[in-house]
Protein backbone atom coordinates (compact mmCIF):
# COMPACT_ATOMS: atom_id res chain seq x y z
CA UNK A 1 0.00 0.00 0.00
CA UNK A 2 2.80 2.41 0.83
CA UNK A 3 4.56 1.58 -2.43
CA UNK A 4 1.38 2.40 -4.38
CA UNK A 5 1.12 5.81 -2.72
CA UNK A 6 4.72 6.59 -3.62
CA UNK A 7 4.08 5.63 -7.26
CA UNK A 8 0.92 7.73 -7.40
CA UNK A 9 2.82 10.71 -5.92
CA UNK A 10 5.61 10.43 -8.47
CA UNK A 11 3.06 10.13 -11.31
CA UNK A 12 1.20 13.22 -10.08
CA UNK A 13 4.46 15.23 -9.98
CA UNK A 14 5.28 14.07 -13.52
CA UNK A 15 1.83 15.17 -14.79
CA UNK A 16 2.26 18.60 -13.16
CA UNK A 17 5.63 18.98 -14.86
CA UNK A 18 4.04 18.10 -18.23
CA UNK A 19 1.08 20.48 -17.81
CA UNK A 20 1.65 23.69 -19.81
CA UNK A 21 2.35 26.82 -17.84
CA UNK A 22 1.19 30.03 -19.52
CA UNK A 23 0.45 33.59 -18.55
CA UNK A 24 -2.89 35.27 -19.00
CA UNK A 25 -3.11 38.34 -21.26
CA UNK A 26 -4.77 41.00 -19.14
CA UNK A 27 -4.84 43.84 -21.61
CA UNK A 28 -4.21 44.50 -25.31
CA UNK A 29 -4.85 47.51 -27.53
CA UNK A 30 -3.25 49.59 -30.26
CA UNK A 31 -0.94 52.47 -29.43
CA UNK A 32 -3.19 55.13 -31.03
CA UNK A 33 -6.92 55.60 -31.41
CA UNK A 34 -6.63 54.85 -35.13
CA UNK A 35 -4.04 54.37 -37.85
CA UNK A 36 -4.13 55.54 -41.45
CA UNK A 37 -3.03 53.42 -44.38
CA UNK A 38 0.30 55.27 -44.56
CA UNK A 39 1.23 54.57 -40.92
CA UNK A 40 2.66 51.63 -38.99
CA UNK A 41 0.49 49.90 -36.39
CA UNK A 42 1.78 48.95 -32.91
CA UNK A 43 0.08 46.59 -30.42
CA UNK A 44 0.62 47.08 -26.68
CA UNK A 45 -0.62 45.21 -23.61
CA UNK A 46 0.06 43.36 -20.39
CA UNK A 47 0.30 39.74 -19.15
CA UNK A 48 0.32 38.60 -15.54
CA UNK A 49 3.61 36.64 -15.33
CA UNK A 50 6.44 38.66 -16.83
CA UNK A 51 9.17 37.76 -19.31
CA UNK A 52 6.84 35.81 -21.59
CA UNK A 53 6.65 35.41 -25.35
CA UNK A 54 3.49 37.03 -26.73
CA UNK A 55 1.94 35.78 -29.97
CA UNK A 56 -0.68 37.59 -32.03
CA UNK A 57 -2.71 35.93 -34.76
CA UNK A 58 -5.14 37.59 -37.15
CA UNK A 59 -8.34 36.49 -38.90
CA UNK A 60 -9.27 38.68 -41.89
CA UNK A 61 -12.82 39.44 -43.15
CA UNK A 62 -12.66 36.34 -45.37
CA UNK A 63 -12.02 34.09 -42.35
CA UNK A 64 -8.38 33.39 -43.19
CA UNK A 65 -6.15 33.07 -40.11
CA UNK A 66 -2.47 34.01 -40.14
CA UNK A 67 0.30 34.64 -37.65
CA UNK A 68 0.88 38.37 -37.38
CA UNK A 69 3.67 39.20 -34.95
CA UNK A 70 5.33 38.28 -31.67
CA UNK A 71 6.81 40.22 -28.76
CA UNK A 72 8.54 39.58 -25.44
CA UNK A 73 7.09 41.05 -22.28
CA UNK A 74 9.32 42.65 -19.66
CA UNK A 75 9.59 41.64 -16.00
CA UNK A 76 6.40 43.58 -15.24
CA UNK A 77 4.46 41.81 -17.98
CA UNK A 78 4.30 44.85 -20.31
CA UNK A 79 4.80 44.20 -24.02
CA UNK A 80 4.87 46.16 -27.28
CA UNK A 81 5.14 44.82 -30.81
CA UNK A 82 7.42 46.18 -33.49
CA UNK A 83 5.67 48.61 -35.90
CA UNK A 84 4.13 46.97 -38.98
CA UNK A 85 2.83 48.82 -42.05
CA UNK A 86 -0.96 49.05 -42.13
CA UNK A 87 -1.13 48.50 -45.89
CA UNK A 88 0.81 45.22 -45.46
CA UNK A 89 -1.69 43.85 -42.92
CA UNK A 90 -5.05 45.23 -44.03
CA UNK A 91 -6.01 44.57 -47.64
CA UNK A 92 -9.74 43.79 -47.51
CA UNK A 93 -12.30 46.26 -46.20
CA UNK A 94 -14.19 44.90 -43.20
CA UNK A 95 -13.67 43.51 -39.66
CA UNK A 96 -10.37 41.98 -38.52
CA UNK A 97 -9.98 39.83 -35.38
CA UNK A 98 -6.72 39.82 -33.44
CA UNK A 99 -5.95 37.37 -30.59
CA UNK A 100 -2.95 37.73 -28.27
CA UNK A 101 -1.78 34.74 -26.17
CA UNK A 102 1.30 33.20 -24.58
CA UNK A 103 0.86 29.43 -25.09
CA UNK A 104 -2.73 28.57 -25.93
CA UNK A 105 -4.82 30.71 -28.28
CA UNK A 106 -8.03 29.67 -26.54
CA UNK A 107 -6.77 31.36 -23.37
CA UNK A 108 -5.79 34.56 -25.16
CA UNK A 109 -7.50 37.95 -25.42
CA UNK A 110 -9.26 38.98 -28.62
CA UNK A 111 -10.06 42.39 -30.07
CA UNK A 112 -11.75 43.51 -33.30
CA UNK A 113 -10.78 46.33 -35.68
CA UNK A 114 -12.59 47.90 -38.64
CA UNK A 115 -10.74 48.78 -41.83
CA UNK A 116 -12.46 51.20 -44.28
CA UNK A 117 -9.72 51.36 -46.88
CA UNK A 118 -8.11 54.46 -45.36
CA UNK A 119 -7.78 53.84 -41.64
CA UNK A 120 -8.00 51.19 -38.91
CA UNK A 121 -9.85 51.65 -35.61
CA UNK A 122 -11.83 49.78 -33.00
CA UNK A 123 -15.61 49.94 -33.69
CA UNK A 124 -16.25 51.06 -30.13
CA UNK A 125 -13.91 54.02 -30.51
CA UNK A 126 -15.38 57.32 -31.67
CA UNK A 127 -13.11 59.59 -33.69
CA UNK A 128 -13.17 63.22 -32.62
CA UNK A 129 -13.78 65.43 -35.64
CA UNK A 130 -14.88 69.03 -36.05
CA UNK A 131 -17.65 69.78 -38.51
CA UNK A 132 -16.56 71.89 -41.47
CA UNK A 133 -16.77 75.67 -41.00
CA UNK A 134 -17.11 77.92 -44.04
CA UNK A 135 -14.99 81.03 -44.43
CA UNK A 136 -16.64 84.28 -43.31
CA UNK A 137 -16.76 87.92 -44.50
CA UNK A 138 -17.32 90.82 -42.09
CA UNK A 139 -17.01 94.62 -41.91
CA UNK A 140 -15.13 96.54 -39.23
CA UNK A 141 -17.09 97.25 -36.06
CA UNK A 142 -19.64 94.56 -36.98
CA UNK A 143 -19.93 91.38 -34.86
CA UNK A 144 -19.53 87.89 -36.32
CA UNK A 145 -20.63 84.83 -34.38
CA UNK A 146 -21.04 81.09 -35.07
CA UNK A 147 -20.88 77.82 -33.14
CA UNK A 148 -18.20 75.17 -33.72
CA UNK A 149 -19.37 71.55 -33.30
CA UNK A 150 -18.19 67.95 -33.65
CA UNK A 151 -19.65 65.20 -35.84
CA UNK A 152 -20.45 62.76 -32.98
CA UNK A 153 -22.98 63.82 -30.35
CA UNK A 154 -22.02 60.85 -28.18
CA UNK A 155 -18.65 62.43 -27.42
CA UNK A 156 -19.07 64.75 -24.46
CA UNK A 157 -16.94 67.07 -22.33
CA UNK A 158 -14.94 68.36 -25.29
CA UNK A 159 -12.87 71.54 -24.92
CA UNK A 160 -12.76 74.20 -27.64
CA UNK A 161 -9.93 76.72 -28.11
CA UNK A 162 -8.41 79.07 -30.71
CA UNK A 163 -4.91 79.11 -32.17
CA UNK A 164 -3.37 82.16 -33.92
CA UNK A 165 -6.74 83.93 -33.81
CA UNK A 166 -7.05 87.74 -34.26
CA UNK A 167 -7.00 90.02 -31.24
CA UNK A 168 -10.23 90.09 -29.19
CA UNK A 169 -11.66 86.95 -30.88
CA UNK A 170 -13.07 84.47 -28.33
CA UNK A 171 -14.61 80.99 -28.26
CA UNK A 172 -16.56 79.41 -25.42
CA UNK A 173 -14.53 76.36 -24.32
CA UNK A 174 -17.69 74.35 -23.59
CA UNK A 175 -20.29 75.42 -26.18
CA UNK A 176 -17.90 76.29 -29.02
CA UNK A 177 -19.55 79.68 -29.61
CA UNK A 178 -17.19 82.03 -31.47
CA UNK A 179 -17.53 85.84 -31.20
CA UNK A 180 -15.43 88.60 -32.76
CA UNK A 181 -15.97 92.29 -33.52
CA UNK A 182 -13.15 93.59 -35.74
CA UNK A 183 -12.03 97.09 -34.74
CA UNK A 184 -10.92 99.82 -37.15
CA UNK A 185 -7.33 98.71 -36.57
CA UNK A 186 -8.18 95.35 -38.19
CA UNK A 187 -9.31 97.08 -41.40
CA UNK A 188 -7.36 98.63 -44.26
CA UNK A 189 -7.83 100.26 -47.67
CA UNK A 190 -8.25 96.72 -49.06
CA UNK A 191 -9.73 93.43 -47.83
CA UNK A 192 -7.71 91.75 -45.04
CA UNK A 193 -7.73 87.96 -44.45
CA UNK A 194 -7.31 86.49 -40.96
CA UNK A 195 -6.45 82.74 -40.93
CA UNK A 196 -6.52 80.74 -37.69
CA UNK A 197 -7.45 77.33 -36.22
CA UNK A 198 -10.38 76.22 -34.09
CA UNK A 199 -9.15 73.32 -31.92
CA UNK A 200 -11.16 70.70 -30.00
CA UNK A 201 -9.76 68.22 -27.45
CA UNK A 202 -11.16 65.29 -25.45
CA UNK A 203 -9.43 62.39 -23.68
CA UNK A 204 -6.18 62.64 -25.61
CA UNK A 205 -7.87 63.15 -28.98
CA UNK A 206 -7.56 66.43 -30.90
CA UNK A 207 -8.92 67.84 -34.12
CA UNK A 208 -8.63 71.29 -35.68
CA UNK A 209 -10.40 73.23 -38.40
CA UNK A 210 -8.72 76.08 -40.25
CA UNK A 211 -10.95 79.07 -40.95
CA UNK A 212 -10.50 82.36 -42.80
CA UNK A 213 -12.37 85.54 -41.88
CA UNK A 214 -12.10 88.37 -44.40
CA UNK A 215 -12.47 91.93 -43.06
CA UNK A 216 -13.80 94.02 -45.93
CA UNK A 217 -12.14 97.20 -47.20
CA UNK A 218 -12.54 99.85 -44.50
CA UNK A 219 -11.49 103.06 -46.27
CA UNK A 220 -10.11 104.44 -49.53
CA UNK A 221 -6.41 104.36 -50.22
CA UNK A 222 -4.83 107.84 -50.19
CA UNK A 223 -3.75 108.96 -53.66
CA UNK A 224 -0.07 109.87 -53.50
CA UNK A 225 0.91 112.35 -56.22
CA UNK A 226 4.47 113.63 -56.44
CA UNK A 227 4.42 117.23 -57.67
CA UNK A 228 7.39 119.36 -58.68
CA UNK A 229 8.52 121.91 -56.12
CA UNK A 230 6.84 125.29 -56.49
CA UNK A 231 9.07 128.34 -56.21
CA UNK A 232 7.24 131.32 -54.74
CA UNK A 233 8.76 134.69 -55.65
CA UNK A 234 9.08 137.28 -52.85
CA UNK A 235 6.20 139.71 -52.69
CA UNK A 236 6.77 143.12 -54.30
CA UNK A 237 6.18 146.07 -51.99
CA UNK A 238 5.04 149.24 -53.72
CA UNK A 239 4.95 152.54 -51.82
CA UNK A 240 2.43 155.02 -53.21
CA UNK A 241 3.58 158.62 -53.68
CA UNK A 242 2.66 161.13 -50.97
CA UNK A 243 0.89 164.22 -52.33
CA UNK A 244 0.86 167.28 -50.05
CA UNK A 245 -1.68 169.97 -50.93
CA UNK A 246 -2.24 173.25 -49.16
CA UNK A 247 -4.29 173.02 -46.03
CA UNK A 248 -4.01 169.24 -46.02
CA UNK A 249 -1.89 167.47 -43.47
CA UNK A 250 -0.86 164.08 -44.67
CA UNK A 251 0.26 161.56 -42.11
CA UNK A 252 2.98 159.00 -42.99
CA UNK A 253 1.86 156.80 -45.84
CA UNK A 254 0.97 153.18 -45.30
CA UNK A 255 3.13 150.58 -46.95
CA UNK A 256 0.70 148.36 -48.74
CA UNK A 257 1.96 144.96 -49.84
CA UNK A 258 0.75 143.40 -53.02
CA UNK A 259 -0.88 140.01 -52.44
CA UNK A 260 1.48 137.11 -52.94
CA UNK A 261 0.90 134.83 -55.90
CA UNK A 262 -1.15 131.90 -54.77
CA UNK A 263 0.11 128.40 -55.42
CA UNK A 264 -1.95 126.40 -57.77
CA UNK A 265 -4.39 123.80 -56.44
CA UNK A 266 -2.83 120.38 -55.70
CA UNK A 267 -3.18 117.65 -58.34
CA UNK A 268 -5.05 115.26 -56.06
CA UNK A 269 -8.02 117.66 -55.81
CA UNK A 270 -11.05 116.57 -57.86
CA UNK A 271 -12.71 119.74 -59.17
CA UNK A 272 -16.09 117.97 -59.22
CA UNK A 273 -15.98 117.54 -55.45
CA UNK A 274 -16.56 120.08 -52.70
CA UNK A 275 -13.08 121.20 -51.47
CA UNK A 276 -14.46 121.28 -47.94
CA UNK A 277 -14.59 117.44 -48.04
CA UNK A 278 -10.77 117.35 -48.17
CA UNK A 279 -10.56 119.77 -45.24
CA UNK A 280 -12.98 117.63 -43.21
CA UNK A 281 -10.96 114.46 -43.89
CA UNK A 282 -7.75 116.28 -42.90
CA UNK A 283 -9.29 117.39 -39.59
CA UNK A 284 -10.98 114.06 -38.78
CA UNK A 285 -8.74 111.28 -40.18
CA UNK A 286 -5.29 110.99 -38.63
CA UNK A 287 -3.96 108.77 -41.46
CA UNK A 288 -5.14 111.25 -44.11
CA UNK A 289 -3.57 114.18 -42.19
CA UNK A 290 -0.21 112.35 -41.88
CA UNK A 291 -0.30 111.47 -45.61
CA UNK A 292 -0.95 115.12 -46.61
CA UNK A 293 1.69 116.56 -44.25
CA UNK A 294 4.32 114.08 -45.50
CA UNK A 295 3.67 114.57 -49.22
CA UNK A 296 2.52 118.20 -49.61
CA UNK A 297 4.77 120.21 -47.34
CA UNK A 298 5.04 122.90 -50.05
CA UNK A 299 1.57 124.07 -49.04
CA UNK A 300 1.10 126.13 -45.92
CA UNK A 301 -2.14 124.33 -45.14
CA UNK A 302 -4.82 122.00 -46.51
CA UNK A 303 -6.85 125.10 -47.29
CA UNK A 304 -4.22 126.41 -49.70
CA UNK A 305 -3.86 122.98 -51.34
CA UNK A 306 -7.57 122.72 -52.17
CA UNK A 307 -8.05 126.41 -53.07
CA UNK A 308 -9.93 127.60 -49.97
CA UNK A 309 -9.25 130.60 -47.77
CA UNK A 310 -8.22 129.81 -44.25
CA UNK A 311 -10.67 130.81 -41.53
CA UNK A 312 -9.83 134.14 -39.84
CA UNK A 313 -9.15 134.01 -36.16
CA UNK A 314 -9.03 136.99 -33.77
CA UNK A 315 -10.01 140.70 -34.12
CA UNK A 316 -7.66 143.52 -35.21
CA UNK A 317 -7.38 146.61 -32.98
CA UNK A 318 -8.66 150.09 -33.72
CA UNK A 319 -7.00 151.70 -36.74
CA UNK A 320 -6.01 148.32 -38.22
CA UNK A 321 -7.52 145.90 -40.67
CA UNK A 322 -6.92 142.16 -41.30
CA UNK A 323 -5.21 141.90 -44.70
CA UNK A 324 -3.96 138.46 -45.80
CA UNK A 325 -4.09 137.27 -42.22
CA UNK A 326 -2.05 140.29 -40.89
CA UNK A 327 -3.41 143.25 -38.91
CA UNK A 328 -2.31 146.32 -40.97
CA UNK A 329 -2.46 150.04 -39.92
CA UNK A 330 -5.00 152.03 -41.91
CA UNK A 331 -3.72 155.48 -43.16
CA UNK A 332 -5.90 158.37 -42.02
CA UNK A 333 -5.92 161.72 -43.80
CA UNK A 334 -6.93 164.68 -41.62
CA UNK A 335 -7.86 168.15 -42.94
CA UNK A 336 -7.22 171.39 -41.03
CA UNK A 337 -10.17 173.72 -40.29
CA UNK A 338 -10.47 176.66 -42.75
CA UNK A 339 -9.36 179.21 -40.19
CA UNK A 340 -6.03 177.51 -39.80
CA UNK A 341 -5.15 178.23 -43.40
CA UNK A 342 -4.64 181.91 -42.49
Amino acid sequence: MQIKLVIIGILSLFLVMLAPVYADITEISIEKDFYTIDEKIVFVGNEDEGNKMINIVMINPNGKESYLVGAMSDSEGVFQTIPKSVNNIFSVIGSYQFTAFTVQKDNGMTMVFEYDGNRVLQPTKSILQLNSIKDKIIEVEKTITFVASINDDLITEVVYSLENAPTDATIDSITGKFVWTPSKSHGSFKDVSYDFDIVVNVEGQEDRENITIIVKKAYDEPVIVVEPAIVVEPAIVVEPAIVVEPAIVVEPAIVVGIEENKSRVALFVDETKDPQNYVDRYNNEITYKEWFDDNYSQYSSIYEAVGLEEPEFGICGEGTKLIDGVCTIIQKVSQKPWWQFW
